[in-house]
């Protein structure tokens, strides 16, 4: 009974013993998993530590301390108007173009009729849009309900826009009323903070007083082309890229206006290649009517003689039909551009620049389709390679130097610039200069007075040299008056646009009304100082070394004019006084009868008071605080309705999540559109956005470091656990092994006294 007993025991204690091996193995099995769960957590904070979000930086928003703000990336940021988007919409939009709208804008979108592929445009649909905005009703037949007022009705308060907002921009106003070409290719509003200066301020800046005087621009004229038409790559690349976008969305307004119709390739070519022809011969016909010696008016009769009797102009080709299109069309962009650029008001060019725009989209100035649906896909395409040849002719006119940079052939420049001016002698030569088959006077510069034979110094004047010191141009000779007359006016017109004629966003053009007053002050000073039929002829001085022995220099300094003898065979412009009447001209316009600054016809009759004379009169540049808040978020919305119509849109209530919004923007699935300086909106990648930047996520990295902690704690808390009872059983394991061997060795000694008593 005891051996029995004694192995009884022993397979019980090895029971145990094997029992505490599994829970040791289970532990360690555990702890195995926590030390796994451990490196994900730890790889997951590490990661954490390269989080990255986007934020949105507008220098102009600040906080109450005046330090910018950053805002998070949201949909209402983006959507809606404010000071930190500059009142312009940054619209979420599909790999396709299409613009991603949340519940609220997608109804709107409904409400006013714009189907998921776009639609057409119209003021009463751009209401209809608001007043979904506004919540307001609509009747069964989709029609606005106002009240005894007039207002829309509105019953809830879930609305993006006030019903007061809708009112305002509804209303009689034709500052707030829908314009066509928003966010379409119309100038950008200048929608920021004004920036004034003042005339010293000017004069030291290197973008317009620092700017050198470009002589050679007299050739630039002499030779055909405008101070516009040269282009850098970088500008001919922008165009060339607006050129195939243009294309692209041309045809697809031809595939969405015919849908189920079989679009044919060959005819698409034919189209473009055909385009591209006409086009390139309209600038060349654009060119030959346009040269000197025709007036802005006769210019216009020729354009629209051209344009709109196109089929008497046609070159004969493989396919006439297109041929007559594109004259017939293009001809009518070159009318209708020449008729904005002659503007008298405001109000006027809006007119022309409302009518280029519908013509570009295949309507006339009704909003009636021109012809058929394949004017949906012309008129677009022919716009694109329109543009695209000007740019071409542009492109190739930059063989000649200006911005007073010599040109790749430096001999040719310094000999042209040499036989155009006088610098043999401190005196004013007789002779002539030719170029291009045109014949001038050979042209003369004084500089305070006295006759400047420095060309080197000639060569460096500045807009700034002008406005501080006084500078006159002459000419000897028969056609001295006409000489002096053609070569100002192309000088003066470069002066211009480096105070921002023809460049909106520079200089002094800052909106569309200083736009308009640049225009109407070069205009004034090309009639009163350089028409040759205004020269005043008085005395017969003709000294050629002592300036202030010679009429005509003394009577362009006295006489706000050309100035000459009676002969008319010594001619002179005082340019200094040229561009201080330029600016006072452009004050007059902006400012109407509160402007208290005159350019009289003459200097010595006490009637000419200089602009440039007021040391303290403040210039407005970059931005000019003239666009009220209506305006501004006016513009905002016209810029999203017209850009939905084009685009179409597609239904996204997620959006309006900024995770999913962010995620969506930063893996590509959705880009922005934002406006650019041609007044079109472009996809862009987040990344190319001005305002946004994509910045460490201190917020997410410190989320994750509480997570990693926690998770650690309660890992580390199981992991002592683990060791608690691994320990125990390490424990009872040896003792149970110390059991094991006791009960083994009676076992032993049993049965060795078994074998003994049985061997007796």
């Amino acid at each position: 009974m005891g051996l029995a007993a004694s192995q009884a025991r022993f397979l019980g204690i090895t029971l145990r013993k094997a029992n505490c091996e599994f829970r040791s193995t289970e532990l360690a099995q555990q702890r195995l998993e926590l030390t796994n769960q451990m490196t994900d957590i730890s790889q997951e904070y590490a990661n954490a530590l390269n989080s990255t979000k986007l934020v949105w930086h507008n220098d102009a928003v600040c906080d109450s301390f005046g330090n910018p703000t950053d805002f998070g990336l949201s949909y209402s940021l983006l959507m809606m108007p404010s000071a930190a988007n500059d009142y312009n919409p940054y619209m979420v939009s599909t790999r396709t173009g299409a613009i991603v709208l949340n519940s609220k804008y997608a109804q709107a979108a409904k409400d006013a009729g714009i189907s998921m592929g776009g639609g057409t445009p119209s003021a009463d649909g751009r209401n209809k849009f608001l007043a979904s905005l506004a919540n307001g009703k609509f009747d069964e037949n989709g029609n606005i309900i106002t009240d005894a007022n007039g207002l829309v009705v509105s019953d809830s308060h879930d609305n993006v826009i006030t019903k007061t907002t809708y009112n305002i921009l509804t209303g009689s106003s034709a500052d707030v009323a829908w314009h066509s070409a928003a966010g379409m290719g119309a100038a950008p509003k200048d929608k920021g903070v004004a920036d004034a200066t003042h005339l010293v301020d000017i004069m030291v800046d290197s973008t317009i007083g620092g700017r050198a005087l470009d002589w050679l621009q007299i050739e630039r004229g002499l030779l055909g082309l405008g101070i516009n038409e040269g282009m850098t790559d970088a500008q001919m690349k922008e165009v060339m890229d607006s050129y195939r976008n243009n294309v692209a969305q041309a045809k697809l307004n031809y595939i969405n206006n015919n849908i189920g119709v079989s679009m044919d390739s060959a005819k698409v070519n034919n189209y473009a290649i055909e385009a591209q022809k006409q086009a390139e011969k309209l600038i060349d016909q654009w060119k030959a009517i346009s040269g000197s010696g025709v007036s802005n008016e006769q210019k216009i009769i020729d354009m629209k003689t051209f344009g709109y009797n196109a089929g008497n102009a046609v070159i004969s080709t493989e396919n006439e039909a297109i041929d007559k299109d594109a004259f017939l069309i293009m001809g009518k962009f070159a009318h209708l551009e020449a008729q904005i650029n002659l503007s008298q008001n405001e109000s006027q060019r809006l007119q022309f620049v409302n009518a280029l725009e519908k013509l570009k989209n295949g309507y006339d100035t009704n909003g009636v389709l021109n012809g058929d649906n394949e004017n949906l896909y012309k008129c677009p395409l022919y716009w694109s390679v329109y543009e695209q040849a000007k740019a071409s002719k542009a492109s190739s006119a930059n063989g000649i130097a200006w911005e007073g940079s010599p040109s790749a052939d430096e001999a040719s420049y310094k000999a042209n610039f040499g036989n155009m001016f006088q610098t043999a002698s401190q005196e004013i030569a007789d002779g002539t200069y030719t170029t291009n088959g045109k014949t001038i006077e050979k042209l003369t510069v004084a500089m305070n007075d006295v006759v400047c034979r420095d060309e080197a110094e000639l060569k460096s004047l500045t807009i700034s040299d002008l406005l501080s010191q006084n500078i006159v141009l002459m000419a000897k000779g028969s056609d001295a008056i006409n000489s002096v007359s053609e070569s100002a006016g192309y000088l003066m017109e470069y002066i211009a646009s480096v105070f921002g004629y023809g460049h909106m966003g520079t200089g002094l053009n800052v909106d569309p009304e200083s736009d308009s007053a640049l225009k109407m002050a070069l205009a004034s000073v090309q009639k009163q100082f350089l028409k040759a039929g205004n020269a005043i002829k008085n005395g017969g001085e003709t000294n050629d070394k002592s300036l202030l022995n010679n009429s005509a220099y003394v009577n362009c300094n006295n006489f706000n004019r050309i100035g000459s003898n009676e002969n008319g065979d010594y001619a002179a412009v005082n340019l200094s006084n040229m561009v201080s009447a330029f600016l006072t001209y452009f004050d007059n316009y902006l400012r109407g009868s509160d402007s208290g600054y005159v350019v009289g016809r003459g200097n010595t009759d006490g009637k000419t008071t200089f602009v440039t004379d007021d040391t303290g009169y403040v210039y407005v540049t970059n931005t000019l605080e003239g666009v009220t808040n209506d305006e501004k978020i006016a513009d905002f919305f016209n810029e999203l309705y017209n850009n939905i119509c084009e685009h179409g849109w597609r239904y996204d209530d997620m959006v309006q999540d900024s995770e999913y919004l962010e995620s969506a923007v930063k893996d590509g699935r959705y880009q922005l559109m934002a406006l650019n300086n041609d007044g079109y909106f472009y996809q862009m990648r987040y990344n190319e956005i001005g305002y946004m930047e994509e910045v460490q996520d201190q917020d997410a990295i410190a989320r994750a470091e509480a997570d990693y902690q926690t998770k650690k704690s309660q890992i580390t808390f199981k992991e002592d656990q683990i060791d608690i009872k691994t320990k125990k059983l390490d424990a009872e394991i040896t003792e149970l092994n110390t059991e094991i061997n006791s009960v083994q060795n009676i076992i032993a000694k049993s049965i060795e006294k078994t074998f003994s008593m049985f061997s007796n």
